[in-house]
């Protein structure tokens, strides 16, 4: 198994460390998310258009935060880079490009179509 080395480590955790502050100072506005009444139809479904974005991109930023963290955990645990399904390696370039990724790239495209599978189930 390829381990990384302590610079890759601390280069991680510094991009992971200013990732977090990114996403923490990102703030959604209370007005994006309120429900107002209007007379007007086209108006309230523009409100509406507006306020699904506004909670898919608290949704994401939340999640990205969620993945971040358990990243910057697994560095203080020593299991940085270990794919949490199989357990071996995650590629270097991989993580280079994703820090905050806890699977190797087979064990995320087998969960990627484990979950477009469930999709397409669910939609018939």
């Amino acid at each position: 198994m390829q381990t990384l080395e302590l610079k890759q480590i601390l280069d991680a955790k510094q991009v992971l460390g200013m990732k977090m502050s990114e996403l923490s100072s990102a703030k959604t506005r209370r007005e994006d998310i309120a429900i107002e009444k209007t007379s007007e139809e086209m108006d309230a479904i523009q409100q509406s258009a507006d306020r699904i974005l506004a909670l898919d991109s608290m949704t994401r930023r939340w999640e990205t935060q969620t993945l971040v963290s358990e990243a910057l955990q697994r560095i203080e645990n020593n299991t940085y880079g270990i794919c949490s399904d199989c357990e071996e390696a995650i590629s270097p370039k991989r993580l280079a490009a994703l820090p905050w990724a806890k699977f190797c790239i087979a064990c995320q495209d087998a969960r990627d179509t484990a979950t477009a599978e469930m999709r397409w189930t669910d939609a018939a």
